[in-house]
């Protein structure tokens, strides 16, 4: 017997924003709510087959047992992230005895964004919109090898165009940064909890608490065998004096960012509560 169909907000939840913005961080930590099934990347499915990634528990697909099971539903999607639909999202969230579905397909959430324009999507599906620093962004697309000439200005085109979705879907969208969730994690988990209408739990806390099963997840290791949350922001001493001003002139040309992240008068700069000598740009909390 399935359970109740509506136990909160929504059915589906897609994470946007862009690569490293702390999207395994947020769904380690949501995935923990009894109500909700954290999927990861689902709409990476194919690439993380194709490059030999396995789940996110260190089995394979096939032998992982919450996916083995689940791979001949999957099977119709897999070769077009654009198919994806809520009629999947019920089954796996009625298969799992969940309510919600978070899917933290970021990018692949705005390519296939007419998917959760239709009326049903617009009563059953919201979105989070996770911020990051790009300087901690493109501090570790700079570790993977990345030119940040090329990045910075593709990383600011990819934030603006999330921004614009979630400004037009503003009453379904709640806007997260990485830096308040590392800094407040209860204070911003209660505030997305009154926004899915879902009820607090403790365990959002303990994210290491259990093994999660997700698709082409982040293998960082700020994010592994711990319940403490420790902000990531080694571009403090990774990134050259050049390679900051290339990133924050990008920076600067989104206002979203620059109020966040560059302007100390901002009321929404993220930074008030660190030590002067790191806004400076000394090494600070990791």
């Amino acid at each position: 017997m399935s359970r109740p169909f509506h136990v909160g907000r929504f059915r589906a939840l897609f994470l946007t924003g862009t690569a490293h913005c702390g999207s395994t961080l947020l769904g380690r930590m949501l995935g923990m709510h009894s109500e909700v099934l954290c999927v990861g990347e689902i709409m990476r499915l194919e690439d993380a087959l194709a490059l030999g990634y396995g789940c996110s528990c260190g089995a394979s697909f096939d032998a992982c047992p919450f996916w083995g099971p689940r791979m001949e539903l999957l099977a119709p999607y897999r070769n077009d992230y654009k198919s994806y639909d809520l009629a999947l999202f019920d089954e796996l969230a009625v298969g799992a005895r969940q309510s919600l579905v978070f899917d933290t397909s970021k990018t692949r959430v705005w390519r296939s964004r007419r998917n959760w324009s239709t009326p049903d999507a617009r009563r059953r599906a919201g979105f989070v919109f996770l911020l990051r620093d790009s300087r901690g962004v493109l501090a570790a697309a700079k570790r993977e090898g990345n030119e940040l000439a090329h990045a910075a200005p593709r990383h600011v085109k990819w934030i603006k165009r999330v921004a614009r979705l979630a400004e037009k879907e503003d009453g379904r969208t709640l806007v997260m940064t990485y830096e308040d969730l590392c800094r407040d994690p209860a204070k911003e988990l209660r505030r997305l909890m009154g926004f899915l209408e879902l009820p607090w739990e403790d365990a959002l806390l303990r994210p290491a608490d259990v093994v999660h099963h997700l698709i082409h997840a982040s293998v960082s290791g700020y994010l592994a065998g711990s319940n403490l949350l420790n902000r990531d922001e080694r571009w403090r001493s990774e990134l050259t004096r050049d390679e900051r001003r290339i990133v924050e002139e990008q920076m600067r040309r989104l206002p979203l960012l620059a109020e966040l992240y560059l302007d100390e008068g901002s009321s929404r700069y993220v930074y008030r509560d660190a030590p002067l000598s790191t806004r400076s740009g000394s090494p600070g909390p990791r």
